[in-house]
Order: C-alpha cells, then structure tokens, then sequence
C-alpha cells in the first residue's frame, strides 16, 4: 500500500484518505452509497455500461445507502443489524414518538420491497442468501424485472424523504 499524501493546488493523483482525522458519520457514508448507485445508473442511461451488469451493483448501493440512513435516523449504533424492515419499523416508531404521525405510505412500501428482497444484505452482494431452515446458500427465489428509471426516480424520492427526517431530528454532530 502506498502512502497517501495531502492534495495540493493542481494535484491531479487522485485518492481516498481513510481514518485518522478523517472520519465520516454513517449519513455521510450513505451518501457516498447513494451517489455511487446514481453514477452506474446515470452511465447505463447514457449507454456507457450495459443494465444487466451492473444489476447487483446498483440494487447492493441503494440498498445499503438505505440501511445506513434508517441507521443514521434513529442513531443506531449496532454493527449486525442489516434487516431494513426492522430499521423501518424503528424508524416508524421514532416518527411517531416525535410527530404524532406515520411515515408516508409509499416510502414504507418502498423500504418493505427491499427488506422483502434482501433482508439480510446478502442477496444483492452475493446473488443469494442464508436459509436457517434449509441450512444452506439458495440462489434469490422467483423473476423479477426492476426497471431503472422508475428504481431512480423511487429512489430519490425516499433519498429526500429520509434526508429530511434526519435533518430534522439530529443534530449535525449526531448524523
């Protein structure tokens, strides 16, 4: 591994720096995740990369972009809770403590859909998942097509959804 140094004026050698004083709140990290699904769908519209690979991919992005802001909402602290069902209902919860109202229909239907496809964060990184009862790896079950620009345009709507709640109950400091 190289060593990484500070970018000066007209740097152009490009680079990550990790850790140390650079330290990135999980609202943060879900924006890396939702930006970088939105760059591979914004390069398969543009006919740079063909849809069927960069399926997974883009679905893992947005689904874990999604498990880190339902995270960052409800200030979990918790490292093995993938199931964005279980988040949702805490942050349903957390709404209604607060505001005395449910979250919005179409966000939870959206949210339910990824939990219902992948629960566990294994089905879009790896092409299946964990079955306890059969106590082995099975492949993802059934067909389905996703189709990208109604996935995108669901996708940003929960993205603002989710970004204003957070902004709204913690504090820059807590996200």
């Amino acid at each position: 591994m190289t060593t990484l140094s500070a970018r000066t004026n007209g740097e152009t050698q490009k680079g990550f720096l990790i850790g140390g004083w650079n330290i990135y709140s999980r609202s943060e990290i879900a924006q890396q995740y939702y930006d970088a699904a939105n760059i591979l769908v914004e390069a398969i519209k543009r006919n740079q990369w063909e849809d069927f690979k960069l399926a997974y991919p883009v679905l893992y992005l947005y689904r874990h972009f999604l498990e880190l802001m339902l995270k960052a909402i409800i200030d979990s602290q918790t490292r093995n809770q993938h199931d964005i069902g279980e988040l949702t209902s805490e942050v349903e919860a957390l709404v209604q403590a607060r505001y005395g109202q449910t979250l919005p229909y179409w966000i939870r239907t959206w949210l339910m859909e990824f939990a219902e496809r992948d629960s566990r964060s294994t089905a879009y990184r790896y092409g299946e998942y964990y079955d306890k009862s059969l106590k082995a790896w099975v492949s993802v079950a059934g067909e389905e097509h996703v189709e990208l620009r109604n996935l995108q345009s669901a996708m940003e709507v929960t993205y603002s959804v989710l970004n204003r709640l957070l902004n709204d109950i913690r504090p820059p400091e807590q996200r």
